[in-house]
């Protein structure tokens, strides 16, 4: 009797490991099936961006004296990444790759201060600032994340980059804040706008 106890209590404990391994294995299956790259669809948030999934912030309209030339294209991919090895496993980030094909810049716009080579002095040191060729701004990109319904899941901010007029920008980066897997199952589109948010080489001026 003790001998069956024993191997009904052992054929119970290796039934529970595994049905949890069976879980366990089957959740890290779906999320790196599930998970590939999402193409991203162009978004217009707000009634002022330009409707080709970018705009401006207050400070890059009123304090800049160069403007950025026109975007010619925006576009990228996203998917869904495992945070690290350490983390809980229903914890995601949100991964992109994104391209900004700017305009070279057209130099009769620019303010004469730009176009001369300047002396300056730093910490006892004579430097100098060559005219510039093109224009850096800084932007942040916006991922909001749709249900198949087109309801709203999520919006994630991505970190600051900057880009330079007269290339194709692109940048590969995760967002920081962290994505649950059962919200990250629901999502069925990805979209993206870009906030140019200022002039970097206007403050250097």
């Amino acid at each position: 009797m003790k001998t069956n106890v024993r191997f009904i209590t052992i054929g119970i404990a290796l039934l529970a490991i595994g049905i949890a391994a069976g879980y366990y294995f089957a959740v890290t299956m779906k999320t790196a099936w599930n998970f590939d790259w999402k193409e991203l669809s162009l978004d217009q948030p707000f009634s002022h961006f330009s409707g080709k999934g970018y705009g401006y912030s207050t400070e890059a309209i009123f304090d800049s004296d160069i403007s950025l030339p026109n975007i010619r294209k925006l576009s990228g991919k996203a998917k869904f990444l495992s945070v690290s090895p350490k983390s809980r496993n229903d914890e995601l980030n949100l991964g992109y790759i994104v391209s900004v094909d700017v305009e070279k810049l057209d130099l009769q716009w620019v303010p004469q201060k730009y176009k001369v080579e300047k002396k300056e002095k730093y910490n006892y040191r004579e430097l100098t600032r060559f005219p510039i060729e093109e224009v850096v701004y800084s932007v942040t990109f916006m991922f909001r994340l749709k249900d198949k319904d087109g309801f709203i899941l999520l919006e994630l901010k991505s970190p600051s980059h900057t880009i330079l007029s007269g290339n194709v920008n692109v940048f590969q980066n995760v967002v920081d804040e962290t994505i649950l897997l059962a919200i990250a199952e629901r999502v069925a589109n990805i979209t993206l706008w870009m906030i140019v948010e200022k002039c970097v080489t206007c403050e250097e001026r």
